[in-house]
């Protein structure tokens, strides 16, 4: 019998059962998920009625992501919060593994447990990030809803890899012109509510980053691009924190991203050693 393996299946079945917990304690109890009040239960007529940085789950992000929302809303409240944080749990568990996935929601403090407990995007915008690699669309997701951290896609820019990053401007520019046709207005308001939120100042007893939006945007801007340009992509998660409107501490969940993109990178690392090694006109390390 193979006991580290047991072992191993013994810790990962726990760390299922601890995220299990999480999500049944949480939809039980039933007066968490704030932010996720944001993202049910539309008015059209008034969308961006209490549209300001500061209010309890004002909406804030672009008629798009509202229009693809909007039919969720068709469910209750208690279905929709329940569906909303096991998805939330789910980009969690697949990014870290579910074992980190437990430890980091049971640490005190901890900024991914606020995230699930508040009902935030921050997780799912580091899924779109890792898989934006793969699928440059999904860039759409940060750039349509808190827009500033957008500036993560240059890193494809500092790559020079305008294939990918050509695909997501398409990809984000055809969903806000289809988004457009449907509702000009709310687009006008909307653009409305970010000259508005752009004048908030974010309280220091909030704010995990210091310093205004613009000189954080400057800054994300340039780690993307020297992430880029040395292909490393796990720094890739960072400017979006960097760059967030409200840098909220469950903000910093963003970077639960970084785990499965730098474990690519090392694994790229491992396989170009491992090609250059086998080329017969190479010696590895130790063998001379």
């Amino acid at each position: 019998m193979n006991w580290r393996r047991l072992g191993g299946r013994a810790l990962t079945a726990a760390a299922i059962g601890i995220i299990v917990a999480v999500w049944a304690l949480l939809n039980l109890e039933g007066s968490y998920f704030r932010d996720a009040r944001a993202y049910w239960g539309f008015d059209f007529d008034d969308l961006y009625g209490s549209g300001r940085v500061g209010v309890r789950s004002a909406y804030l992000y672009s008629p798009a992501f509202a229009q693809l929302m909007a039919p969720f809303s068709l469910l209750s409240w208690p279905v929709f919060a329940a569906a909303w944080s096991a998805l939330n749990l789910g980009a969690l568990a697949w990014m870290a593994g579910a074992r980190v996935a437990a430890l980091l929601l049971i640490i005190p403090g901890s900024p991914v447990a606020d995230e699930i407990s508040t009902g935030n995007l921050h997780l799912l915008l580091g899924a779109a990030v890792v898989v934006g690699f793969r699928y440059p669309g999904s860039w759409a997701l940060p750039l349509l809803t808190k827009v500033t951290p957008g500036i993560g896609l240059l890193w494809f820019a500092g790559r020079r890899a305008w294939r990918p990053f050509l695909w997501a401007v398409g990809i984000t520019g055809l969903i806000a012109l289809a988004s457009f046709a449907l509702a000009p207005d709310q687009w006008i308001a909307w653009f409305d509510v970010l000259q508005r939120s752009s004048e908030v100042p974010v309280s220091g007893s909030v704010a995990v980053i210091p310093g205004p939006l613009a000189a954080r945007v400057a800054v994300a801007a340039l780690v993307a691009l020297v992430a880029g340009a040395t292909g490393r992509r796990w720094l890739a998660p960072i400017p979006l924190v960097l760059a967030l409107p409200v840098p909220w501490s469950s903000g910093l969940s963003i970077l639960v991203a970084m785990i499965p993109l730098g474990r690519e990178d090392v694994m790229a690392a491992y396989r170009r050693l491992r090609a250059r090694w086998s080329r017969p006109d190479v010696t590895p390390p130790g063998m001379t």
